[in-house]
C-alpha cells in the first residue's frame, strides 16, 4: 500500500524530468465562490404566520419534511398568537417551546420577526392596507406606540419565548417604510423582506437597483451603507394555492431551474403546508419540492440556506477579495485578503460577532496541477479536515476572511516528506453499549518514504473510550453504559520523525433518552409488539407522521390523546391498530431481546384493493440498521379484516435492549401487531464476537479476516449465502449497507460485521 520513490538512473532522464518542471511552473489562483460550495444558485424559504391556526402545517408537516431532507428554512413568528394560543405541539408547552427545542435546536431552522398583530405598516389603497380618514399604518407613525408593538414588543417576545434574538424581519403583506427599516437596523437586524424599491414615497433615492417583489436577487445584490439588506421575495399566493399539487410543483421547481440557469438567489415565501389557508402549498407538492431541492444540492447546483446564512455570506463576499501567492521553494500557497467594498461602512468581525446564525464563505483555490495531500491552516491554526476538500483540481475551503490569512501547505524536513492522510476517518454515531469497532490505520496514513510496518502509531485526545493499537489496527471500545461525545486523534510518525494526525468524532448516545417504552416496559422478544404501543416521545424521535387527506384530526378522547399517529379501534373488536398510513411514516418501539437467536416475523395487517390500489410495503430496522428488507404486505379483503403477512426468512437478533423501527415504505396498509418469535431453524449456528476478528468493522469496500481458514462464507441477515472467499482480504464493494455474518469452514461460530458506505 505504501510506496517509495524509485530514482532515475540515467542523466538523460534526470534532464528530461527537471526540464518538464521548468516548462510548467504552477500558478495557483483563487476566488470567493458566488454561492456557498461554488453552487450555481442560492435559495431560501420563509414560512410566514407561525402561530396562526391556519398555518399549523408549518410545524405539523413542513418542519419534519424539510429536516428529513437536510433543508433548513426561516419561519416568521406571529408573536401575539405564539403567546396567546393554548396549543401544545407534539406535547411541548406552547408554540415557542416547540420552536426553541425542536425547530431551532434540533432542525436548524431560523426564527424571524413577523410582527405582533400582523397589522399593515402603511397605506397602500387595497385591503387590508386601506385605512379610513385620519387612520394610518404603524410604519407611518415611526414614533408611535403601534410601531413599538409591531417591532419592539414582537422582538422581545421572541427573545423571551425562545432565548433567540431575531435578526431578520418579515413585514405583514410585504408593506414597509424606510422609518421601520431604520428601527430594525437600530435593533441589530441585518435585513428585512422588502425588496429594493417600493411604491412608498419615502423610498425615492434609496439606492436599490430594481423592484424586488415577485423577483429574484442577482448575484451581486447589496445592502445599504451600514450592511442592512432588503432582499426580494417570490410570493406563493392564493392563485398558486388553487393549483393542483402537480401544478404547484411545476411552478416551484421551474423557478429553481431558472435561478440555477441564471446564477440568482430566490427567497421563496410560503405560509401553511396543507390544504387550507391563504397561499397554502399542498403537502405532496411541498414534499416533492423538498426532494427536488435535495437532488440539486446533492449534485452541487444549489445552495439552500436560511436568510441570515445567505446575507452573512453576501456581506463577506462584498468586503473581501483573496490574493493568492504560491511559494514554490516550500510548496506553499498563501492567501491574504484584500479589503474591498469601501461603500459599505461595515466591520465584518463586529457585524458577525453577535449573530447566532451565519456562515463562512467558500474560498476556491485552483491548484494548477499541484497534487498531494495538502493541509490548510488559518492564522497559524490548522483547520479541521471537514472545512476543506479537493475536487477536480480545486481546493474548497470554508473560512471567515476576517479571521486571518490562509496557508495551504505540504511541508518536509531535510528532504523527508510529511506523511499524509490518504483516507479520512468518518465520524461515528453509535448507540450505547456498541460492539467494539476497528480502524486500519495502515489504510488511513500514507508516506513516500515509510512502509506500513515502520510507522509508529498512537492515539490521544479522547475521553471515556478505550483505544488499543496492534499492527496498525486500532480497536475502539467503551465501558458499559457509557454515553458522550469525544474526539479521537490518531498520529502516525514516519522513520524521519515527522508526524501527521487525523481526528474523528465518536458520538455515543442512548437511543432511549428522548423516548421511553409505552407503559414503561419494553416489549419482550420473542413476543408480540402492538402497533399502537409505540414509544413515548416527540415526533421525529418516537414516530414520524405524514399528512393524509383521509386521516382524522388528533383529539383528547383517543387511545393516545392528542398524538397525531392514527390509532383507532379495529371495527367489531376492543383492539387498537394503526391506520391511514402513507409513505414516509414510521414508528419506533423499545424492545428487549431475551436471547441471541434467529426469529420469524409475522405482521398482522389489513388492506383493501379497490382495483388499482398500491400494495403496502413495510421495512423493519433495528438500532438504525435495516433488519427486515422492504416487504410487500397483502390485500385482505377489507380494512377491518386482518391477516398475517410472514417474512419468508428467519432473521437474527442479538440479546439486549434495542429500538425497532417500523417504516412504511408504501402506505395504505393498517397494522395491528407484529409477532417476532423464535425460529425453529438456524439453531445450529452461534454468533460470537470472540471467535475471530474482522476489521475494519464497520467496513465499506474491503474486510480482513484475522484467522486461519480454508473457506470463509458470508451470510446475509436472512441466512442466505452472499459470497465465499479463500483469501483473508475480502472485497465487499458490491454489498449493500446492512448486517452480515462470516462463518469459517465447518465451525458453528459466526462473527457479525456491518457494511456502511
Amino acid at each position: 500500500m505504501k510506496f517509495k520513490i524509485h530514482f532515475f538512473r540515467t542523466p538523460c532522464c534526470l534532464f528530461l524530468f527537471f526540464s518538464t518542471f521548468s516548462l510548467f511552473a504552477q500558478n495557483p489562483t483563487g476566488y470567493i465562490a458566488t454561492w456557498k460550495n461554488d453552487a450555481k444558485a442560492a435559495y431560501s424559504i420563509v414560512h410566514d404566520d407561525y402561530g396562526l391556526a391556519g398555518a399549523d402545517g408549518i410545524w405539523q408537516y413542513g418542519d419534519t419534511i424539510a429536516y428529513n431532507r437536510g433543508i433548513k428554512f426561516v419561519f416568521g413568528a406571529y408573536t401575539d398568537l405564539c403567546e396567546s394560543r393554548f396549543i401544545q405541539p407534539n406535547g411541548y408547552l406552547n408554540l415557542y417551546d416547540y420552536a426553541k427545542n425542536v425547530m431551532i435546536a434540533q432542525h436548524g431552522h431560523e426564527i424571524a420577526n413577523h410582527s405582533s398583530t400582523h397589522a399593515c405598516a402603511a397605506e397602500r389603497g387595497w385591503e387590508p392596507c386601506n385605512f379610513g380618514w385620519g387612520e394610518s399604518g404603524w410604519g407611518e407613525a415611526p414614533l408611535g406606540s403601534d410601531l413599538d408593538v409591531e417591532i419592539n414588543e414582537a422582538h422581545n417576545s421572541i427573545i423571551n419565548g425562545t432565548g433567540i434574538t431575531p435578526r431578520y424581519y418579515v413585514y405583514p403583506y410585504d408593506v414597509f417604510t424606510n422609518a421601520t427599516n431604520q428601527r430594525l437596523e437600530d435593533l441589530g437586524y441585518i435585513g428585512s423582506r422588502t425588496g429594493w424599491s417600493s411604491p412608498s414615497s419615502d423610498d425615492v433615492g434609496a439606492g436599490y437597483h430594481r423592484e424586488g417583489y415577485e423577483n429574484n436577487d442577482q448575484a451581486d445584490f447589496f445592502p445599504n451603507s451600514n450592511g442592512f439588506f432588503r432582499n426580494g421575495v417570490q410570493v406563493f399566493n392564493d392563485d398558486d394555492a388553487n393549483l393542483t399539487w402537480q401544478e404547484q410543483l411545476i411552478e416551484l421547481n421551474s423557478e429553481i431551474d431558472n435561478i440555477i440557469a441564471n446564477n440568482l438567489y430566490a427567497n421563496r415565501e410560503f405560509h401553511n403546508v396543507g390544504n387550507s389557508g391563504w397561499g397554502h402549498v399542498k403537502v405532496d407538492a411541498y414534499r416533492a419540492h423538498m426532494d427536488y431541492l435535495k437532488s440539486k444540492v446533492d449534485v452541487g447546483d444549489l445552495w439552500v440556506g436560511t436568510v441570515s446564512e445567505i446575507l452573512t455570506y453576501q456581506i463577506q463576499k462584498l468586503k473581501f477579495s483573496p490574493i493568492v501567492n504560491y511559494i514554490s521553494t516550500s510548496d506553499r500557497i498563501i492567501v491574504t485578503w484584500d479589503s474591498i467594498g469601501s461603500q459599505y461602512n461595515v466591520n465584518v468581525s463586529s457585524y458577525l460577532s453577535p449573530l447566532t446564525i451565519k456562515t463562512p464563505i467558500t474560498l476556491v483555490v485552483n491548484m494548477d496541477g499541484l497534487v498531494g495531500n495538502y493541509l490548510v491552516r488559518q492564522n497559524a491554526t490548522d483547520l479541521s479536515t471537514d472545512r476543506y476538500y479537493t475536487n477536480d483540481g480545486k481546493m474548497y475551503i470554508h473560512v471567515y476572511p476576517h479571521e486571518g490569512d490562509v496557508e495551504i501547505y505540504k511541508s518536509s524536513v531535510n528532504g523527508n516528506n510529511y506523511p499524509y492522510v490518504a483516507n479520512t476517518i468518518e465520524n461515528e454515531n453509535l448507540n450505547v453499549n456498541f460492539s467494539p469497532f476497528t480502524i486500519d490505520l495502515n489504510a488511513v496514513f500514507e508516506d513516500v518514504e515509510t512502509d506500513d510496518e515502520d510507522f509508529v502509531f498512537s492515539a490521544n485526545g479522547y475521553a471515556g473510550l478505550s483505544v488499543s493499537i496492534s499492527n496498525g489496527i486500532a480497536t475502539i471500545s467503551a465501558p458499559l453504559n457509557w454515553v458522550g461525545i469525544t474526539t479521537v486523534t490518531f498520529e502516525a510518525k514516519d522513520e524521519g520523525g515527522l508526524i501527521i494526525s487525523e481526528s474523528f468524532d465518536v458520538v455515543v448516545r442512548d437511543p432511549f433518552s428522548n423516548q421511553t417504552p409505552f407503559g414503561g416496559l419494553p416489549a419482550s422478544i420473542p413476543g408480540r409488539v402492538e402497533a399502537e404501543d409505540y414509544d413515548e416521545g416527540d415526533e421525529g424521535e418516537a414516530f414520524n407522521e405524514e399528512y393524509s387527506p383521509y386521516e382524522p384530526a388528533p383529539k383528547a378522547e383517543q387511545y393516545r390523546p392528542w398524538d397525531p399517529v392514527d390509532v383507532d379501534l379495529i371495527g367489531g373488536t376492543s383492539e387498537y391498530g394503526v391506520g391511514y398510513t402513507v409513505s414516509g411514516e414510521w414508528l419506533e418501539y423499545t424492545v428487549n431481546v431475551t436471547a441471541d437467536a434467529w426469529y420469524t416475523v409475522d405482521l398482522n395487517v389489513a388492506a383493501f384493493d379497490y382495483g388499482s390500489s398500491t400494495l403496502g410495503k413495510i421495512e423493519l430496522f433495528i438500532d438504525g440498521n435495516s433488519w427486515m428488507p422492504a416487504t410487500d404486505m397483502i390485500f385482505t379483503g377489507g380494512w377491518t379484516t386482518y391477516e398475517n403477512a410472514r417474512y419468508p426468512y428467519a432473521l437474527f437478533l442479538e440479546e439486549g435492549t434495542h429500538v425497532l423501527r417500523v417504516s412504511f415504505v408504501s402506505g395504505d396498509v393498517n397494522l395491528n401487531y407484529i409477532d417476532i418469535l423464535a425460529s425453529p431453524t438456524r439453531t445450529s449456528n452461534v454468533v460470537s464476537q470472540n471467535a475471530f476478528e474482522i476489521y475494519p468493522n464497520p467496513a465499506s469496500n474491503l474486510i480482513t479476516i484475522d484467522a486461519e481458514f480454508d473457506v470463509a462464507t458470508i451470510y446475509s441477515q436472512t441466512g442466505s449465502v452472499i459470497k465465499t472467499s479463500t483469501d483473508k482480504e475480502v472485497d465487499i464493494f458490491d454489498l449493500a449497507n446492512g448486517i452480515y455474518f462470516v462463518k469459517l469452514d465447518d465451525s458453528p461460530s459466526m462473527v457479525k460485521f456491518v457494511v456502511a458506505k
